[in-house]
C-alpha cells in the first residue's frame, strides 16, 4: 500500500510550502520594484541629458560655428 501521511503532517507541509510561496513572491516583487526604480533613474539621468545638457551643447556649437565664420569673413577683408 501507498504511504499516507498524517493530518498533521499535510498541514504542516501545505503551510510551510505556502510561507516558502509568499517569501518568493515578496522577493520577486521587490526585485521589480528595484529594477522599475533603476530604469526610471535612467530615464530621468537620459532626459536630463536630452532637455538639459543638448540644447546647451547646441547653442555651444553654434556659437563655436558662428565664431569660426566671422573670423574667416574677417580675415577675407
Amino acid at each position: 500500500m501507498g504511504e499516507t501521511k498524517s493530518l498533521l503532517g499535510r498541514i504542516v507541509t501545505w503551510t510551510i510550502i505556502g510561507v516558502l510561496a509568499v517569501l518568493a513572491f515578496r522577493i520577486a516583487l521587490r526585485l521589480l520594484a528595484f529594477v522599475m526604480g533603476l530604469a526610471g533613474m535612467v530615464l530621468g539621468m537620459v532626459a536630463f541629458a536630452v532637455f538639459t545638457l543638448g540644447p546647451l551643447v547646441l547653442l555651444g556649437w553654434l556659437a563655436v560655428k558662428a565664431w569660426n565664420a566671422l573670423a574667416r569673413r574677417e580675415e577675407a577683408i
